[in-house]
């Protein structure tokens, strides 16, 4: 049974089941001309949008399920959130489906964003739905809280800071590569790929500490450092040889002859946590999130980011994913 057999009531029926994980907060859910929620007194509100295009992002049955679509739709807006520090609350999503998708398949495409709303407590409170001619286009936009004056910016670096990230860098690059090469037995680098596990924990966990400045890694670490120098008004060095990497990655890289580093620094969608802090404060953050490790420094400078390789210093320039 394809979507156009049930019409649009018979796919918001087919949908709306479970898509409240905090009621408290919801005066009116899905069904209605809007949503009504609660925010919570003092707290600003965050609000960040990315859209997903099929065959741009995805390939059904290629590179992703219609379940991890969903999910990924998801995440990659959870990742944004994360890097303001915020908490993530409600969420609304426009999508452009082909009259031919079955209903099975929008269902799978649906629980998987259930399923990641159901892992970070966030309620599915509205939408809209209209007619793909070719591909789908899925648009996610979640909608978060952060203590006022307290938001992560891009702009917050201070000369002095160390630079850090959180786990390792590339996965997800790499499993893209995997399932483009048909390739098996790289599973943990398929995952990072296709269920990316956005950082909020270590988000909310570094407003507390005292962080300066956050940017979340989906274009790729010198796309995301660039940003930071570029706002803040400073440069970055990164050393090359304190960028860490997962045994998978190696793994990959030495069987399939790939460059980490083009993984690291332009392969984009690892959705972790790029961020600068006093260096005490890093340590004091590291005995409670070990998973974090500093790959640089920031320097008096007009926004360029350096590489430091051994004695030589270069210019590290944007790599990664532009839409443009």
């Amino acid at each position: 049974m394809n979507i156009s057999d049930i019409g649009e009531f018979g796919f918001i029926r087919a949908i709306q089941d479970h898509t409240i994980v905090t009621p408290e907060t919801v005066t009116v859910g899905i069904g209605d001309d809007g949503a009504v929620y609660k925010t919570t007194p003092g707290m600003e509100q965050v609000v960040v949008i990315d859209t997903m295009i099929e065959g741009n992002h995805f390939i059904i049955g290629k590179t992703a399920t219609w379940h991890a679509v969903g999910y990924k739709a998801v995440a990659s807006n959870l990742s944004d959130i994360a890097a303001m520090g915020a908490t993530a609350t409600q969420l609304v999503l426009s999508t452009a489906l082909i009259p031919s998708m079955t209903v099975a398949d929008v269902k799978e495409l649906y629980r998987g964003m259930k399923d990641i709303c159901q892992v970070y407590g966030v309620n599915m409170v509205g939408g809209d739905t209209v007619t793909a001619r070719e591909s789908t286009v899925i648009t996610v936009t979640v909608l978060g809280e952060i203590e006022k004056d307290k938001a992560l910016l891009r702009s917050g670096a201070n000369v002095g800071d160390v630079v850090a990230i959180s786990h390792t860098l590339g996965n997800s690059c790499a499993g893209l590569d995997v399932l483009l090469q048909q390739e098996r037995g790289y599973e943990e680098l398929v995952k990072h790929h296709q269920y990316p596990q956005p950082q909020l924990a270590l988000g909310r966990l570094l407003v507390s500490m005292n962080c300066h400045c956050a940017n979340d890694i989906s274009d790729g670490l010198a796309s995301e450092a660039n940003e930071i120098a570029k706002a803040s008004g400073v440069n970055l060095i990164l050393d090359k040889d304190k960028i860490p990497f997962s045994p998978a990655l190696e793994q990959w890289c030495a069987y399939a002859k790939k460059d980490r580093y083009r993984y690291a620094f332009g392969g984009g969608e690892d959705y972790e946590l790029v961020f600068t802090m006093a260096e005490d404060d890093f340590y004091r953050l590291k005995k409670q999130y070990d998973d974090v490790t500093i790959i640089g420094s920031v320097h008096p400078g007009t926004g360029m980011v350096l590489l430091r390789d051994g004695d030589k210093e270069s210019p590290l320039q944007p790599q990664g994913w532009t839409h443009f």
